[in-house]
């Protein structure tokens, strides 16, 4: 392309970015109405996100080591690097952080991440793969707001920021021109994607690593093999160099953990899911298969029929070109494998292992969330509609026909605007920092109800203090038992006096306590190095004021909240 062709492609190129900045906006619009002021309906993983940004944060004022989180989980600590601290992302994002707040900072991420994964899809395509800037918009607009991606926007902002994601492939397949320098640049990527999301990251070079070998084997000598081995290999020498400690410490660090727990794996695509529509669309109530109400970010593959048929014509109707065949195939494969280890109809186990069952207990492949596979789905998909659209015939007339089924194909699998819940007040206590005269260095605050992902609160608190209030729990990832190289759980160690509050919380009465328990409860508070014991005001948690009752004698009620000074315990 010359300059002057390059000069025209600007203002298309403006357009496009707007285009999908205007998408995310609207997707988020409910949140960005009221800045810091409302919540996704489920909170959960988005609670947790917000912690890291403000983590991310703390550290950059005070300069600390952000791949351990010693503010959770006292006095064990968290394994930064062993959860989605998301630091590439938190890190840039800190002075929006510490300016506007990290519910301001989450907002603003999802957004430009979301336009940003459109936008570096939009360029791969327009550049490398389609002539029609309207079909690479299209398929920009296809690979960032899809189920794979879109859904997270409520939660996951390392999972819509898959905007390294076409630059990494088109840097692997341009090594067999510049392996050294292509190495060089394919590695900082991969270093930045580290940071980002791991998982995405091996997902891409699973997906990668499948598509080069089909390529390989139709068109050998396109490949370079001799100098796309010498690019990976300066990848990898590069990238060993530079994640080497970040790595020690993920897998043998404080709080590393080996392998994931057996939750894990039941995340996994329906065989109904990839012709159904997510619970996020437009054209849900059409759905074939609707799961159960709740958690709704891992449905990855509901592309919804329409989509399915269109992408299914395109690949039988350019079947005869070798860049279809080898798409259509790798995102078969993952579409597949996203199925999981059981295969279930209609969210009923058929009792048939999936193919998944054959790699689920392999290193990496153990603590991958097999649904999340179905981003590579997704990525087969975006390039495939926008080959269609560009391969269609430009007939004179037929421009509004044309517009018509594209609509009709993508607007029933689009995203609706996230609904959200006001936001809860922090109690002034928090605050206005009153709970610093309670807590030496080194003490830690309990907050009941203990933290999980329907249980923010206690996360919620933590993060409106700027990640300084240092927990005795959290939520988070962590070995099993609190034993390092275990297998990896949600949240600390149980003790027993966390039995005693959990059951209050999950039954809504106030537990029996004996003498027996309230002196364990006196040794487990000496372990956390409790001060204060803080829970929310109001009949939710009732059950749980009572059982401290029960344990600590009678709380007060300041500042917004109930708390219990057992300093003197």
């Amino acid at each position: 392309m010359d300059e002057g062709q390059s000069r025209k492609r600007y203002p298309a190129d403006a357009v496009a970015v707007a285009g999908y900045l205007a998408g995310a906006v609207v997707l988020c619009g409910r949140l960005l109405a009221h800045p810091g002021q409302r919540l996704p309906y489920t909170p959960g993983d988005r609670i947790l996100a917000e912690y890291y940004l403000a983590w991310a944060a703390r550290c950059v004022r005070h300069a600390s080591n952000p791949f351990f989180l010693d503010r959770l989980n006292a006095p064990a600590g968290v394994n930064g690097m062993a959860n989605t601290t998301m630091l590439g992302l938190a890190l840039p994002m800190s002075p929006v952080t510490l300016l506007s707040g990290p519910g301001v900072a989450f907002d603003v991420l999802v957004v430009l991440t979301l336009a940003g994964t459109a936008a570096t899809w939009y360029w791969l395509l327009s550049r490398h793969v389609v002539d029609s800037r309207v079909a690479a918009w299209v398929g920009g607009l296809v690979a960032a707001f899809a189920p794979s991606v879109a859904n997270h926007a409520t939660f996951h902002p390392n999972l819509t920021a898959q905007f390294l994601v076409p630059i990494i492939v088109w840097r692997v397949v341009k090594l067999r021109d510049a392996p050294v320098r292509g190495g060089l640049i394919l590695a900082a990527l991969v270093v930045w994607q580290v940071f980002i999301n791991e998982e995405t990251l091996f997902i891409t070079a699973l997906a990668v690593g499948l598509f080069g070998l089909l390529w390989l084997v139709q068109r050998p000598g396109e490949v370079r093999l001799p100098s796309v081995l010498a690019g990976l290999g300066v990848t990898l020498l590069v990238t060993a160099v530079l994640l080497a400690y970040p790595l020690w410490w993920q897998f043998f660090g404080a709080g590393a953990y080996q392998g994931g727990e057996k939750q894990m794996t039941a995340f996994h695509t329906d065989l109904l899911g990839l012709t159904s529509f997510s619970r996020n669309s437009v054209a849900v109530r059409f759905s074939e298969f609707q799961p159960a109400p709740g958690f709704s970010a891992e449905q990855h593959g509901y592309f919804g029929w329409p989509l399915v048929i269109a992408v299914l014509a395109v690949v039988i109707w350019r079947w005869r070109e070798v860049l279809v065949r080898s798409i259509a195939v790798t995102g078969a494969v993952f579409a597949v494998l996203s199925f999981g280890n059981d295969l279930t109809l209609y969210g009923r186990d058929t009792g048939v292992p999936g193919p998944y069952a054959l790699l689920s207990g392999l290193p990496l492949f153990d603590t991958l969330l097999p649904t999340r596979l179905g981003e590579a789905a997704t990525w087969a998909v975006a390039p495939l509609v926008a080959i269609g659209i560009d391969r269609l015939p430009a007939v004179a007339g037929l421009r509004v026909l044309k517009l018509g089924l594209v609509a009709a194909v993508l607007v029933p699998a689009a995203p609706v605007p996230i609904k959200v819940i006001d936001r809860p007040a922090i109690p002034s206590f928090l605050a206005s920092g009153e709970w610093r005269s309670y807590v030496k260095a080194q003490e830690s605050v309990m907050i009941v109800p203990l933290a999980t992902f329907e249980h923010w609160t206690a996360m919620s608190w933590a993060t409106a203090t700027g990640a300084d209030l240092r927990m005795s729990h959290g939520y988070f990832l962590g070995p099993a038992n609190g034993v390092k190289g275990s297998h990896a759980t949600v949240g600390p160690a149980v003790r027993p006096t966390d039995r005693l509050i959990n059951t209050a919380t999950g039954t809504h009465q106030v537990t029996t306590v004996t003498d027996a328990d309230r002196e364990q409860a006196r040794l487990d508070l000496a372990y956390w190095r409790t001060s204060i014991i803080l829970a929310p005001t109001g009949d939710g948690a009732a059950a749980e004021r009572g059982t401290l009752d029960a344990l600590f004698g009678p709380g007060r009620q300041v500042g917004g909240l109930w708390l219990w000074d057992v300093r003197n315990l």
